[in-house]
């Protein structure tokens, strides 16, 4: 069945709310402390709030910033109180600590149940949906920039590099390296690495036909409900950040946008795609950047040996007519044997008409092995061939797997 990537009409409406920059005006005398969620809880937030169904986007076509720091929430006393006396959880801001903007350095503090970033630049249009009077959720466009352009404060960077060395030499004693663990340059390298795939992974999913759905039964918090039109894409992304002025932090956005695909069927298979596309130096094969869910053109000579009118393939190359499907998540779907026939017959017609499908689970996926297997055949059949990792890459492939596997398991 072809696979709609159109985002949908629906997902972010226009209809706009009340001017923020006013209401803040208004209500600072009365002391009111407003919450802006940012970076990795409003990705979180918003896959809660999508599936209640979204509230009105903030629409000012004025500038604005961040409103003092004694009108935002910008102390873990603060937030503290705020959690008291909203329901943060109700409103799908969940886990700790709590992603925040503020205006300033000064308001940074250390805390398990806060983490504050530094937003001095003003908001673009649509930079937030209002889930409450006193709480804002930034929007799937600006939590990803805010991931893309996030750079860590000194105390949290030491406190990192202190995690990340733990870790290194954990992985590094897994794959029997028996070299010193990672410099504080290569840790910072890492950090680097990181923000950029997460802002990827957090654009991948928002404009796949997957979403993440809050349910109590898994014990990840999530589920997947499949057969969904895009929030977003990587298209209207790079239009959201048209509107900021140029600056190394928006550079790294395009670079993201670049990096990322629309279409994507399932988590799993935005993991595959990205593993093997992203650059050797982040931790990826570096393999050429497939077409995802690709029609394929039928012959009309060769029409009677497709099972369809028309025929889709995962991840695509065209030009060596390579097909590469992910199985596993779409029988989670509830298709049951009838999808399982048809996706049978789709393959065995791929393969009469000359492509070469390759068929993946989820243990090549979520394996070293298997993914370094898997990487060579694509590779082979492409007649690209990869450059081996040195051992700090190599370090920075296992680190990179783990961070984009989704947050649901098969």
């Amino acid at each position: 069945m072809p696979k709609d990537t159109q985002p949908e009409p629906s997902a972010l409406p226009e209809d706009a709310q009340p001017e923020l920059s006013a209401q803040l005006t208004d209500q600072t005398t009365q002391l009111i402390q407003y919450a802006f969620v940012s970076h990795e809880s409003a990705i979180d937030a918003v896959w809660c709030i999508a599936a209640k169904g979204w509230p009105g986007i903030l629409d000012d076509e004025n500038v604005w910033l961040i409103p003092l720091p004694e009108s935002c929430v910008h102390t873990q006393k603060a937030f503290k109180q705020l959690d008291a006396e909203v329901n943060l959880s109700s409103l799908g801001i969940m886990g700790s600590p709590v992603d925040l903007l503020v205006p300033n350095r000064s308001c940074f503090s250390r805390g398990k149940q806060a983490r504050f970033h530094v937003w001095r630049d003003y908001f673009p249009d649509k930079s937030f949906l209002r889930v409450h009077e006193r709480v804002f959720v930034s929007t799937p466009n600006f939590a990803i920039l805010q991931l893309a352009t996030a750079r860590p404060s000194s105390t949290l960077e030491r406190e990192r590099a202190r995690q990340s060395a733990e870790e290194d030499a954990r992985i590094r004693a897994e794959l029997g390296i028996g070299e010193p663990a990672s410099t504080p340059e290569q840790l910072l390298q890492w950090e680097n690495i990181s923000r950029f795939a997460k802002a990827t992974k957090a654009l991948c999913d928002f404009s796949g036909t997957y979403r993440y759905v809050p349910s109590e039964s898994s014990t990840m918090g999530f589920a997947v409900d499949f057969g969904r039109k895009p929030m977003m894409s990587p298209a209207s992304f790079l239009a959201f950040i048209d509107k900021m002025p140029a600056s190394k932090g928006v550079m790294r956005a395009r670079r993201v946008a670049a990096a990322a695909f629309a279409g994507c069927a399932s988590p799993m298979e935005t993991l595959l795609v990205l593993m093997l596309t992203l650059s050797v130096e982040m931790g990826g094969f570096g393999l050429p950047r497939p077409m995802i869910n690709w029609q394929v053109d039928i012959d009309p000579e060769q029409r009677d040996l497709s099972s369809k009118e028309e025929i889709y393939g995962d991840l695509c190359w065209p030009k060596h007519k390579l097909d590469v499907e992910y199985e596993g998540w779409k029988d989670h779907a509830g298709a049951g044997p009838r999808k399982v026939a048809e996706d049978a017959a789709r393959q065995n017609s791929l393969a009469a008409l000359g492509w070469t499908v390759l068929r993946v689970t989820a243990p090549q996926v979520t394996t070293q092995t298997g993914l370094t297997l898997l990487a060579r055949q694509v590779a082979t059949i492409l007649g690209s061939p990869l450059r081996e990792p040195n051992d700090l890459e190599r370090i920075w492939r296992s680190r990179l797997q783990a961070l984009l596997l989704p947050p649901v398991r098969e």
